[in-house]
């Protein structure tokens, strides 16, 4: 046995026979036979791909792609002759594909043969084999190729060459110098081949060298299916498509090749292993994109960017320019599924990650979570080469610190962990990435990461509305309750998210499966409104509360979602209002504070008295006109002193702006608690239609306004007084009209 080269590889040079005792003789006629031209002399045995312990492998024949295809029509004949029983000594009989004497016994090493061949030319070769010193740099859509690739380059070289192999990102190390290695590796006057998924990985020094630089393909359909043609002895039926090759890396198309399978059986390991693939680990098969709704901007913006990943892989369109996203808005609304979908739309990986898993997944140490951070995008990357592009997901981004917000000792930490995010985001985006994140607050996300080149566009996901809450629930639901009609549930959903409809209907389906029976529309009502153990009384004050908040920011022009009666975490009824103006003037403010004080006004004007049920509407209506005085320059003075958050903590220690706002909230709820009383009709009715339904929309809050009008009380001197006869002018000549202070003049009398 040879001394090992400074790879770590073991040169075997072995003459006259195969690798396992087959005389080159019979490779020759077996090669002849398949259409291939007589093989060049040399064993060609298969090596152990995985220990380095054992000698490099002999060469192998090469592939001739063109002989290939000129010899596609005599497959089912030339190739039958693979089966006579003289020479059936390696397979099971019947089986017309490859055998050991044709020295292509490994799948892994046909499939990197023929993604080498185009690329080692007939010069090449030839330099390698007569051990000329030339530098070849050769990338691989992966680590799973360094190895069969290696064992093809020791083939073609006769062991003419030292090869370096790197197959994960090198690690820096004071007692390795790699550019010092390279010079002496050099310095012998042999061919080196340096094999790397990343030309980065290899020492800069050998990169500089490189005389011929060779990329790998990924694997393609055409490809594949003259593999499965050659390991199998004839073409499958159906093309290999691009889409059955989804997902797949070289490991995965290798472990479908099968001895004495047929192409078909090979076919068909591929398909369902590109589903296996592409299918989420957790959370179940993602739905089509096109049945997803409640997603606004972001539904269109994914399916173009499905036709734009398309083109990626057909090749006329640069990864590079896929745009990335962040999604964002309450939890519930389904912004994991989407992305998820948007992968399995584009037939792309998807690959999913957290901050909290860096934690999780390493010591928790700052270099643990570094390298669990490498690890996801390092995966990103390799996935992208292998099929294009990539799907990555960031959870919950806002984990990640905004730098703006950090103190000195958080920094000292996280600094770190961020710019290391922030420059392999930049780079698996440059390499094709498409990248996605999640969060409940974009406003804690560091303005860095929303930049373009990182994640170039944010798309708020919101409560869906009504058609997207029927389309949501009929997606749940499946083929149950085909034909009924989900208008009750549609309206009693109002302003619940897709995660929520989906508990819904669970929780339906079990109540339907306890009582042994197909579900029913009455189960899913029964969820959408479950029993109130409260006592009338307490439900009753609860609606003339909640009633009077809607009634009122009503009136004052507000959008009112929904009011319900429904018991949540921190309340006993709530109304949804939406505020649509971003940049509120004092005035504006104020009728928000209106409508955060009209709830205990009407329970003082209309209810029991105050209570306690209040506090959080006095807390949110005080911490509004702090900010109002201290944050928003609307009050006596221009300096804003603290930011909106800090403007409550602030009127505690400073007794005249607490004075401010004690007279501001005296002042409004004496405003408030005219409006109940003007519009009290109007309370009660809707008081009653909640005790009645629990959940009224909108919609019918306006129904109900507009059936009662306000009954507004003019004090006497504003009241008009109604028109009588024309004066006489000759009587106004003679009873002049005395003018009032103001320049005002009185009505004349009778």
């Amino acid at each position: 046995m040879s001394p090992r080269d400074r790879s770590g590889r073991t040169d075997l040079a072995t003459r006259g026979t195969g690798g396992d005792g087959v005389p080159s003789e019979d490779i020759a006629r077996a090669r002849e036979a398949a259409g291939d031209g007589p093989a060049p002399a040399g064993p060609d045995d298969l090596p152990d791909l995985q220990s380095d312990l054992l000698p490099d492998p002999p060469p192998v024949p090469r592939v001739d792609g063109d002989a290939i295809d000129a010899a596609d029509a005599d497959f089912e004949t030339g190739l039958d002759r693979w089966s006579d029983p003289a020479a059936e000594t390696a397979t099971r009989r019947g089986w017309r594909g490859i055998r050991r004497a044709d020295g292509l016994v490994s799948s892994l090493r046909l499939l990197a043969e023929l993604a080498l061949d185009p690329l080692l030319t007939p010069g090449l070769r030839r330099a390698l084999r007569a051990g000329e010193p030339i530098v070849v740099a050769v990338a691989v859509p992966g680590p799973a190729w360094v190895a069969p690739v290696d064992g093809v380059i020791a083939a073609a070289s006769g062991g003419q060459a030292r090869r370096l192999t790197q197959a994960s990102r090198p690690r820096a190390s004071a007692a390795r110098d790699p550019d010092r290695e390279a010079v002496d590796l050099l310095a012998e006057g042999r061919p080196v081949v340096a094999i790397a998924p990343d030309a980065a990985w290899l020492a800069p020094t050998l990169a500089a060298a490189a005389d011929h630089a060779l990329t790998v393909p990924p694997l393609d359909a055409r490809l594949v299916t003259r593999a499965i043609a050659i390991w199998c002895g004839r073409r499958p039926r159906r093309a290999i498509a691009p889409e059955d090759l989804a997902g797949l890396d070289l490991l995965d198309v290798a472990g479908a090749l099968r001895p004495g399978s047929s192409p078909g059986a090979c076919a068909a390991r591929l398909r369902r292993a590109s589903r296996a693939r592409l299918g989420p680990a957790q959370g179940g098969a993602a739905p089509p994109l096109a049945e997803l709704a409640g997603y606004g901007p972001a539904h269109g913006w994914a399916t173009a960017l499905v036709s734009d990943i398309a083109r990626v892989r057909r090749g006329e369109m640069r990864a590079s320019l896929l745009e990335g996203a962040v999604l964002f808005g309450i939890p519930g609304t389904g912004k994991t599924t989407f992305a998820r979908a948007l992968a399995a739309e584009a037939g792309v990986p998807f690959v999913t990650t957290s901050v909290a898993e860096w934690f999780t997944g390493s010591s928790g140490h700052l270099d643990g979570v570094v390298k669990s951070a490498a690890s996801f995008f390092d995966a990103l990357g390799v996935a992208a080469k292998a099929n294009g592009t990539a799907v990555g997901f960031l959870d919950e981004l806002d984990a990640l610190p905004n730098r703006s917000r950090l103190s000195d000792r958080g920094a000292d930490w996280w600094l770190p962990v961020i710019t290391f995010v922030l420059l392999r985001v930049e780079e698996v985006r440059r390499a094709g990435v498409v990248l996605l994140a999640a969060t409940n607050d974009l406003s804690r996300v560091d303005a860095a990461l929303l930049r373009p080149g990182r994640f170039d566009r944010q798309f708020e996901i919101g409560p869906p509305d009504a058609d997207a809450r029927l389309a949501i629930l009929r997606v749940h639901l499946g083929d149950d309750l085909r034909d009924a009609d989900l208008a009750p549930a549609i309206r009693l959903s109002e302003g619940a998210t897709g995660a929520v409809l989906a508990g819904y209907v669970r929780a339906a389906r079990r109540r339907a499966q306890g009582e042994g029976r197909a579900l029913a529309l009455g189960d899913l009502l029964a969820e959408l409104t479950p029993a109130d153990p409260r006592p009338i009384e307490q439900r009753r004050a609860v609606a003339l509360h909640e009633a009077g908040h809607a009634l009122v920011a009503h009136r004052l022009g507000q959008d009112v979602v929904e009011v319900t009666l429904r018991v949540g975490p921190r309340h006993e009824g709530v109304t949804v209002i939406r505020f649509r103006d971003p940049t509120p003037d004092r005035a504006a403010l104020e009728r928000r504070v209106l409508g955060l004080l009209a709830g205990r006004a009407a329970d003082v004007r209309l209810g029991v008295g105050a209570h306690a049920g209040a506090s959080a509407d006095l807390s949110a209506a005080t911490a509004l006109l702090a900010a109002v005085h201290a944050s928003f320059g609307l009050g006596g003075r221009l300096s804003a002193r603290v930011e909106q958050a800090g403007a409550l903590a602030l009127m505690r220690a400073d007794p005249p702006l607490a004075d401010l706002v004690e007279a501001d909230l005296r002042r409004l709820e004496a405003e408030a608690a005219r409006r109940v009383w003007a519009d009290r009709a109007a309370i009660r009715a809707l008081a009653e239609a909640l005790l009645a339904e629990p959940v009224q929309t909108g919609a019918e809050v306006a129904a109900i306004a507009a059936a009662h009008p306000p009954r507004v009380r003019v004090p006497a001197g504003r009241r008009p007084y109604p028109p009588g006869p024309a004066p006489d002018p000759a009587d106004a000549a003679r009873h002049p009209v005395p003018p009032v202070p103001g320049g005002t003049r009185l009505p004349p009398t009778a």
